[in-house]
């Protein structure tokens, strides 16, 4: 099988994210799709991170209906969540299956800088997409001959919704509608919850 591994803190989940799913699951003709959710991210400070409970039930209602699925894999381990690490423990579940570790374009120009990033390289193709311009995609080009995957990795033609969690949150915070950006289930759930107030 092709598996799509696609991980991030999904502080929230929002509709860039379910757009790429379907434009990654479409392209490289997935077999199965897995939403990671980050227990603690090594990379980010997480004073803004709500709890796992509150972005694993997002993830839920946004996924419904759709033919992703959800793996709660680094939460069970309760340590640093090193994509190297859940890699490992899903090559054990998956022997003889092929992996597509999905990336945004800033996590993959400093992909150099991921713990034990070569190791990674030689269990996963990476996958990502230029979200900003012409520039960014000619960079993400450049830098994977710099990785040495200039002829392995997949780089995808499809047009980004330029939306982040951040900019989500922030809207939240100054209470201006996020409707256009997030599912309306997860619009009501982060309302009934309080979460980035």
């Amino acid at each position: 099988m092709n598996i799509g591994i696609f991980g991030g803190a999904f502080n929230p989940v929002h509709n860039g994210h379910l757009d790429l799913a379907y434009s990654y699951y479409d392209e490289l003709k997935l077999d199965k799709l897995i939403f990671i959710p980050t227990a603690i991210p090594p990379h980010k400070a997480n004073e803004y991170l709500v709890s796992g409970t509150d972005r694993i039930n997002m993830l839920k209602l946004a996924l419904k209906d759709t033919p992703f699925e959800i793996s709660t894999i680094e939460f069970e381990r309760k340590t640093k969540s090193y994509t190297f690490d859940t890699l490992n423990l899903l090559k054990k579940e998956y022997p003889n299956d092929t992996f597509f570790l999905i990336i945004g374009a800033d996590q993959f120009l400093s992909f150099d800088k991921w713990y034990r990033y070569k190791d990674i390289l030689e269990m996963a193709t990476l996958c990502t997409c230029a979200r900003e311009s012409d520039a960014e995609r000619q960079s993400i080009v450049e830098f994977s001959k710099k990785l040495g995957i200039s002829d392995s990795f997949h780089l995808s033609s499809k047009k980004v919704i330029k939306v982040s969690s951040s900019e989500i949150r922030e809207r939240i915070k100054n209470k201006k509608d996020i409707s256009h950006l997030v599912l309306p289930s997860v619009q009501a759930y982060i309302k009934e919850n309080k979460l980035y107030v």
